[in-house]
């Protein structure tokens, strides 16, 4: 027996993927034009910058890992760049940790 799928208006994953992207990425600009400015005073807001675009990454990345699963291999591209991507948000998720030890 099969499981129905839900209708789901697929405009609505692009809108909160552009929503989190509008988001993350004014949040990296904002503290990094804070960090430009004054390096030493703002020093605490380096691991806030590498985890928000851990994040990006991860955003980026996890939905080519469901697309991989839902078409079966039917695109052996997705997997790939899925992988790619969430191994960089793991390298800058590392980068945030070391940094916010390093600077607290």
């Amino acid at each position: 027996m099969r499981t129905k799928r839900k209708n789901r208006n697929p405009h609505l994953t692009g809108v909160v993927m552009d929503l989190a992207h509008v988001v993350l990425c004014g949040g990296i600009v904002v503290c990094a034009v804070m960090i430009f400015l004054n390096p030493v005073f703002y020093q605490r807001l380096f691991p806030v910058v590498f985890a928000l675009a851990s994040l990006i990454q991860f955003l980026h990345g996890v939905p080519k890992l469901a697309g991989y699963r839902h078409s079966h291999g039917a695109e052996g591209g997705l997997l790939a760049a899925g992988l790619v991507l969430c191994v960089l948000g793991a390298v800058l998720a590392a980068l945030a940790v070391i940094s916010a030890v390093t600077v607290w």
